[in-house]
C-alpha cells in the first residue's frame, strides 16, 4: 500500500510517533486480550447463585451453606466463605471484613483497567503529536524547496494524517472495552455489597446454630 509515494512499512521506519502508536496498540491488545480471558473466566450468574444461597440463609441451613461456600469459586462464594469462617466476629466486626472481601474481590476485575484508560487517553494524544510533526516537516520542506508540490510536502501530509487516524484506530476499540470492562467490575460491586447485606440480615438466623451442627 503507497500513501503520498510510501509504503506503510517506510512511514514506519521513519516516523518514530507511528513507532511509539505501534508499541501503544500492542499494548492495548495485551491489556484486552488478558481482561478479555478473565471475565470469561470469571462469570457467573449471580441471580441464579441467589436463589440458591438465600433459601439456606433463610433456613439457617449450615451444612448447604457450607458446601456451597466451599465447592463454588465464583466471588459470591468466596464472599459466603468469608462469613463462615469469621461467624465468631460480631455484627460490626464481620460487617468490616466483608467489605474487605469485597474490595479485595472488585480489585481483581478492576486489574489494569487504569493502564488501559491511560491508553485511550495517550493513543489520540500521540496521533495529534504526529500530525503537528508532520505538518512542521512539510512547512520545512516549502522552506527549503521554495515549492509545495506533492512530492515536497507529501511525506510530511502522509505523517500527519496517518498518526491521527492511527491513534483514533488504537482509541476507539480500546474505550469500549474499557468502559465494558468497567461496567462488568462495576455490576459485580453491586452484587457482591447486595450478597453481603443479605448475609448481615440473615446472621442472627444462620450463626446461632452451630455450623457443624
Amino acid at each position: 500500500m503507497m500513501i503520498m509515494g510510501k509504503s506503510l512499512v517506510e512511514i514506519f521506519r521513519e516516523s518514530y510517533t507511528m513507532q511509539l502508536l505501534l508499541l501503544t496498540s500492542i499494548i492495548a491488545i495485551g491489556f484486552i486480550f488478558e481482561r478479555s480471558i478473565f471475565f470469561i473466566k470469571s462469570r457467573f450468574d449471580y441471580f441464579k447463585l441467589i436463589k440458591e444461597i438465600e433459601p439456606a440463609l433463610r433456613k439457617g441451613d449450615a451444612r448447604k451453606l457450607e458446601r456451597l461456600a466451599y465447592t463454588g469459586k465464583s466471588p459470591v462464594h468466596r464472599v459466603l466463605k468469608a462469613a463462615i469462617d469469621n461467624s465468631n466476629l460480631n455484627d460490626t466486626e464481620l460487617s468490616e471484613l466483608l467489605s474487605s472481601a469485597v474490595h479485595e474481590e472488585i480489585a481483581k476485575y478492576h486489574k489494569f483497567l487504569s493502564a488501559l484508560a491511560t491508553v485511550v487517553a495517550i493513543a489520540p494524544l500521540l496521533g495529534l503529536y504526529g500530525t503537528v510533526v508532520g505538518l512542521i516537516k512539510a512547512f520545512h520542506n516549502i522552506a527549503v524547496t521554495g515549492s509545495g508540490g506533492p512530492e515536497v510536502v507529501g511525506g510530511g501530509i502522509a505523517e500527519a494524517l496517518l498518526t491521527t487516524q492511527f491513534g483514533l484506530l488504537i482509541a476507539i476499540p480500546s474505550l469500549i472495552f474499557y468502559n465494558y470492562f468497567a461496567q462488568r467490575a462495576d455490576d459485580v460491586e453491586e452484587y457482591l455489597n447486595a450478597f453481603t447485606e443479605k448475609i448481615l440480615s440473615y446472621r442472627k438466623v444462620v450463626w446461632n446454630k452451630k455450623l457443624d451442627a
